[in-house]
């Protein structure tokens, strides 16, 4: 069995203001920083065989506070949240007025729709895939703490339930929380979810 403890990073200034915020390095705010102070007290009992962040400041400062600088942490690109490309630290009113066009795309065909500079969920949602299943392979018997995003959440929520990528919408994650998975070979259970 692994345990698998999901948490969002703290909040960040670019997520309170609405703007888009894939791969552009933004840095936790004074709010994210407290969210990650409780969530340490409420994790101080769990000893983790492996913490895994991404390669953004957001979440291995999330990592450092939560496991009080205590453990190595093993750094991933692939769990980056999508790359919102020329959308980044932009709300949705003004990607709209600005990119007209692009954005009309994007609403018709948000799964194969490739934002100009960045990428598209389908190659997206592949890449966290692709690096998931190899983690998987190498953490059984392991409690495991993954600190990334909340669309990397969503996509890893839909691969271990056995569901459509178009359910993706289905969830959402809260910053500063984890929710815990339980996985038995090919069989997934939600024990908690936004604590």
């Amino acid at each position: 069995m692994i345990k698998l403890y999901m948490m969002r990073h703290g909040s960040t200034d670019y997520n309170k203001k609405g703007l888009y915020n894939g791969w552009t390095n933004t840095a936790i705010n004074l709010e994210g920083y407290e969210q990650c102070i409780i969530l340490k007290e409420k994790l101080l009992d769990i000893k983790f065989d492996k913490i895994i962040t991404s390669t953004l400041d957001r979440t291995i400062k999330s990592a450092e506070i939560v496991s009080d600088n205590k453990a190595q942490l093993m750094i991933l690109e692939e769990l980056k949240e999508i790359n919102f490309g020329i959308w980044e630290g932009m709300n949705y009113r003004d990607i709209e007025k600005q990119y007209p066009l692009e954005w009309e795309e994007w609403q018709r065909q948000w799964t194969s729709y490739n934002i100009p500079q960045g990428e598209s969920f389908q190659g997206f949602y592949a890449r966290v895939k692709l690096c998931f299943e190899s983690l998987l392979k190498n953490c059984e018997n392991q409690c495991v703490l993954l600190v990334t995003h909340e669309g990397v959440m969503k996509v890893i929520t839909t691969l271990l339930l056995n569901m459509k990528k178009e359910d993706f919408w289905h969830f959402s994650f809260d910053f500063g929380c984890y929710s815990y998975y339980e996985i038995y070979e090919d069989f997934c259970t939600i024990k908690k979810i936004n604590c």
